[in-house]
């Protein structure tokens, strides 16, 4: 079928199914990926994975994580930092080291292809959590830039291990010590950037004044992309996490709040309305219905669901002043973005194969319809609380 002919479907499944899906408050993604799934089995001989739509996948995955990248910053990571932690460890690093012993020692994986499989279904997604967070106005709490923060500190630290096992021809300590001097610079540019805040936002401005200003701007965040992508890419790493970590660099303080509220929203509606569905659905078109691994991708949903589920709850009675624990078990077992990126990368790597892939995809999409449905009545009494206390 040609191209042009296969996004359309793509998309126009994708945004239907999801719109419906959004009604009965599941994640849009989870619709998109099952819309990929079911063009997959129906349109089997018409519609299939390709060279055409693999070069759109990664183009839609490099401007998801963009503006991923651009709706965090560096002060999202640092300010609520001990909270992070503590919420990194509950929700996502003892659970996968516990999903990883039973994949490797139950089920005969080898270690790589465990962790990717453990990491793909237990890592919180920051693009449905953030999604959430702004549906239920929890930013304008601390609690909620906690839970924010914690998934971004936890995403970084999937994306480098993704980045690390995945460098076949670089040692894995360059590539540790290669994301760690990334950051570094990252954060002393951004430092400088902030220094120089108000200078560099006159120049912003002045230029967004200019004739053809805004189209420049916008070319050149994306070029601050493309960059990052490219600097990590060339040092054996991951683009997606140079695109991430790029977007990071654009925030209010460095180019104004007008520039910076139009980039946002310009960014975020192209990649909502296009790349998003169309990566999703794509993903789920790659999806076969695994004749192996089915009672993996069982135990390992429940020890992510259940394990994480426990401990958050435990840490969320700890940390969390304004929201109940049981918010932070509902935000932080949202699945979606990240895992299928994961899953993504691995599979174009050959880390792992078509079933396991399928599995993870599949354990997303289970945990993605249980966990966050809970944040529904939570989300209320939450807020009906904060505004008790308030008053």
């Amino acid at each position: 079928m040609d191209i042009i002919i296969t996004l359309m479907v793509l998309l126009s499944s994708a945004l239907i199914l999801g719109s419906i899906a959004d009604k009965f408050g599941i994640p849009k993604v989870v619709a998109y990926i099952i819309a990929g799934m079911l063009l997959g089995h129906i349109a089997s001989g018409l519609l299939s994975y390709g060279s055409e739509l693999s070069g759109i996948s990664e183009v839609s995955l490099f401007f998801i994580m963009l503006m991923v990248g651009i709706e965090a910053t560096t002060e999202l990571l640092t300010k609520h930092i001990r909270s992070a932690v503590m919420f990194t460890i509950s929700s996502f690093i003892i659970p996968v080291a516990i999903m990883i012993a039973v994949s490797v020692f139950a089920f005969g994986l080898d270690p790589t292809q465990a962790l990717v499989t453990s990491m793909a279904i237990g890592v919180p997604s920051i693009s449905i959590i953030s999604v959430l967070v702004m549906r239920y106005d929890l930013l304008r709490i601390d609690d909620g830039a906690r839970m924010v923060s914690s998934v971004v500190l936890t995403d970084v630290i999937a994306f480098a291990a993704l980045a690390a096992i995945g460098a076949s021809t670089v040692p894995v300590y360059v590539v540790v010590l290669s994301i760690l001097a990334f950051v570094l610079a990252l954060l002393f540019f951004d430092g400088v950037l902030r220094h120089n805040a108000a200078s560099i936002r006159r120049l912003f401005i002045k230029e967004y004044n200019e004739r053809h200003g805004e189209e420049l701007i916008f070319a050149g965040v994306i070029l601050i992309g493309l960059v990052g992508a490219a600097l990590l890419q060339l040092a054996g790493i991951t683009y997606v996490l140079g695109a991430f970590f790029a977007g990071l660099l654009i925030h209010d303080a460095v180019v104004g709040k007008r520039v910076y509220g139009i980039l946002q929203r310009t960014f975020r509606r192209i990649t909502n309305s296009f790349f998003i569905p169309v990566f999703f659905s794509i993903a789920g078109l790659q999806v076969a219905m695994p004749s192996d691994y089915l009672e993996l991708m069982i135990v390992l949903v429940a020890i992510s669901g259940a394990v994480g589920g426990a401990l958050d709850y435990i840490v969320g009675l700890n940390r969390l002043k304004e929201l109940g624990p049981m918010t932070a078990v509902a935000l932080l077992g949202s699945r979606g973005a990240v895992g299928i990126i994961i899953a993504d990368i691995a599979l174009l790597g050959g880390v792992i194969s078509i079933n396991l892939y399928s599995i993870i995809i599949l354990g997303t999409v289970v945990l993605s319809l249980i966990l966050p449905v809970m944040l529904g009545g939570e989300g209320r009494l939450a807020d009906a609380q904060h505004e008790k206390n308030k008053n």
